[in-house]
């Protein structure tokens, strides 16, 4: 049996912003599916995105690509606006896969922490209004992570971390959805974060204050192999 397939439709880009506010939604859709992504990869998926960078992306060339791809699911990642609170997620009329995914999904983003403000479905002249979900040859969902014009609500994913903590969500639902196993990763050992080095230590103060970064952040950058080296020449490059 060969690997399962996920395309990742990642919402608006380039010269279309999304919604502005307290986040900016195409910036904060990015992050969000290249978690997604990393953590479906990790456990053996095969996932394609719409884009991987700050680029134009239609819904109709989503709808293309995905359709070329023919994956056994599909995801689109947006964030909301509106003055509303809350995620939602819209699956097909029809019911069946689609509706599943996004009970799934429904259930991991409000284990991180975020209130639902439910599975959803709209009916359009056509069938399905969301072209996403009607035009895709897989059963998809659309969801709508926060509302980025409310302030509380935006507060959810105002970080890096809590953006990724989002795109995992999507990702175990997804696993749930196919049925997939996978395990919480491990922390990583303290020793390889080199803390008590006097000079990163420095420099890991130093970007935090100039760039206002929170601690998390600060986390998932020294978390990579070269992590220290690089917020060690990141402080040398600032004032």
């Amino acid at each position: 049996m060969g690997k399962k397939k996920v395309f990742i439709g990642v919402g608006h880009g380039g010269s279309d912003s999304g919604a502005v506010g307290y986040l900016v939604e195409k910036e904060a859709n990015l992050t969000m599916a290249l978690a997604c992504r990393d953590f479906l990869a990790a456990y053996g998926v095969d996932v394609r995105m719409s884009r991987t960078k700050d680029e134009n992306d239609t819904v109709s060339q989503e709808v293309r690509e995905c359709n070329a791809y023919d994956p056994d699911l599909a995801v689109d990642i947006h964030n909301n606006s509106g003055g509303g609170d809350g995620f939602e997620v819209f699956h097909t009329i029809y019911g069946g896969t689609g509706k599943v995914l996004a009970q799934n999904i429904e259930k991991q983003v409000k284990a991180i922490g975020q209130n639902s403000r439910g599975v959803k479905t709209r009916k359009g002249s056509r069938g399905d209004y969301y072209a996403f979900i009607r035009d895709t040859v897989c059963p998809a969902v659309i969801c709508e992570g926060v509302f980025v014009d409310t302030k509380a609500d935006a507060a959810q994913a105002d970080t890096l971390a809590e953006q990724q903590a989002f795109g995992v969500a999507y990702a175990k639902g997804i696993l749930d959805t196919l049925g997939l196993a996978y395990d919480e990763p491990e922390e990583k050992p303290e020793e390889e974060v080199p803390e008590t080095d006097p000079e990163v230590q420095a420099a890991i103060t130093k970007v935090q204050q100039k760039a206002g970064l929170a601690a998390e952040t600060m986390q998932y950058l020294l978390a990579y192999k070269y992590g220290a080296e690089l917020v060690t020449k990141l402080a040398a490059a600032m004032k």
